[in-house]
């Protein structure tokens, strides 16, 4: 059996959304780039997160890569889209 049939369906979609999401090297990574790399795997990849944070694709992945330049404002709605689905999980 392979691991991707072992997965809940959940975990198999959010597998499948983190392909289009960048992670930064452990050496650069971030509170704010890992933030954002999974807020970006909740939404699906990396456009639909583009759209909600109305922000530019390129400084997306500038800023996933380990950039600490992440714009307060943006750092903050992906905070808020991580726990809108951790309460949304906990409600079920």
């Amino acid at each position: 059996m392979s691991r991707e049939n072992r997965t809940i369906p959940l975990v198999r979609e959010l597998s499948a959304a983190a392909r289009d999401c960048p992670l930064a090297p452990p050496e650069t990574a971030s509170v704010h780039s890992r933030t954002l790399h999974r807020a970006c795997v909740i939404l699906g990849g990396i456009a639909q997160l583009s759209r909600h944070l109305e922000v530019a694709e390129t400084d997306l992945r500038h800023w996933m890569g380990g950039n600490p330049q992440v714009p307060e404002v943006v750092f903050l709605a992906a905070v808020e889209v991580l726990l809108l689905y951790a309460s949304k999980g906990q409600s079920n």
